[in-house]
């Protein structure tokens, strides 16, 4: 019966895991170009992407002079999207817009143009608001940390559920998993609140943003977390391993794409997220209940947490190209620089300290997987 319900929660992730694209979206054009002097009013915006996109929301805001919105329902074309303006009025435009990609990751942005000449408009105040890749510096620490909550939760409960079917024994270690579920749970209305303080706090953008690819992700996520805590109580550890699978497979549904090799990149990404969180998991396992097979375990998760992760790292920074230049490829190496201290206190038995590097290890990749790569 396990066996018959772990293969149908695999089988429905994949069914339901939405159709990946490249990363961030990122605005390429716009008519109405940002800063420009018109003669009259234009008819219609046309904002073009960097890939398809799905408005968040009303997608496209254009507020008049006077501060009124008067762009219209927002058409979507692929990669573009264009909404009709209706005024004539003289003076600065504010666009803002808004859109998730077909991977979640949230863009927004705000530019303005003038008719005539330059004058006040009262949302003049949206042109100043800071950014952190695509969205605020608020939505991509919010991403980072329900990411970093996602991740731990799912190190402590599938990593110790696959240390104790290792060494074959219940005790001490299993005492984590209910942690692990707590914190997969928990991280799930994180991740909402960051997506919307990335775009905004309003109830039309609450609706498309439950509606679209994130939140099949979520709910998806939020399901197998509970279908885990309650499969764990058969005792068998392969249905709750399955379940963590399907679960790896969400997560990589909502990466970075490699250019020209689809499905590639989200692929090893789901690969790399099971691989730490066993070794991650394994370890807080090993601390409670130390036993003498962890070590090739621990040789072979981390082998391959190395492996897939230095993969990526080549993909999404040009073999390497882009390290220094962006914020993406900095973050990167400060993990690789905390993963080295974890090496080192592995090599030295520190198994403690270890752990605390890993989960800093952890915490820079929820940084870097909030970010967007630079090419």
């Amino acid at each position: 019966m396990g066996r018959r319900i772990a293969v149908a929660v695999i089988a429905i992730a994949i069914a339901l895991i939405p159709h990946a694209a490249s990363a961030h979206a990122l605005l390429l054009q716009s008519d109405p170009a940002p800063g420009s002097l018109l003669q009259a009013a234009p008819a219609a915006i046309t904002l073009v992407f960097s890939e398809q996109v799905t408005p968040a929301g009303a997608g496209i805001k254009v507020f008049s002079p006077s501060g009124s919105q008067v762009a219209g329902r927002v058409g979507e074309e692929g990669a573009v999207l264009s909404a009709s303006l209706a005024s004539a009025e003289v003076g600065t435009y504010v666009v803002s817009w808004q859109v998730f990609a077909a991977d979640t990751h949230p863009s927004r942005g705000a530019f303005a143009f003038s008719v005539g000449h330059p004058s006040a408009n009262p949302y003049s105040g949206l042109l100043g608001t800071g950014e952190a890749g695509t969205s605020t510096p608020l939505g991509l620490a919010l991403q980072a940390l329900a990411r970093w909550i996602h991740f731990i939760g799912f190190a402590l409960t599938f990593g110790v559920v696959a240390y104790g079917a290792l060494i074959k024994r219940a005790g001490a270690p299993l005492r984590l998993v209910g942690a692990g579920l707590v914190l997969l749970i928990a991280a799930e209305p994180v991740s909402l609140i960051a997506q919307l303080a990335s775009l905004s706090f309003d109830g039309d953008t609450a609706l498309a943003v439950l509606g679209s690819n994130f939140g099949r992700l979520l709910g998806l996520r939020l399901g197998a977390a509970l279908l885990a805590w309650t499969v764990l109580a058969t005792g068998r550890s392969w249905p709750v391993l399955a379940i963590g699978a399907a679960d790896a497979l969400l997560d990589g549904a909502s990466a970075h794409a490699i250019a020209g090799l689809p499905g590639a990149g989200q692929l090893l990404v789901s690969v790399h997220v099971a691989a730490i969180g066993l070794w991650v998991g394994g370890i807080a396992a090993f601390v409670l209940a130390p036993d003498r097979h962890f070590g090739r375990y621990a040789l072979g998760t981390l082998a391959t947490a190395i492996g897939t992760g230095l993969l990526l790292a080549f993909a999404h920074t040009h073999f390497g190209a882009a390290l220094i230049s962006s914020g993406y490829g900095q973050v990167l190496m400060v993990k690789v620089l905390v993963l080295g201290a974890a090496l080192a206190a592995l090599r030295l038995r520190r198994h403690r300290g270890e752990l605390a590097l890993a989960t800093l290890v952890i915490g820079a990749a929820a940084v870097v997987a909030a970010l967007p790569p630079p090419i």
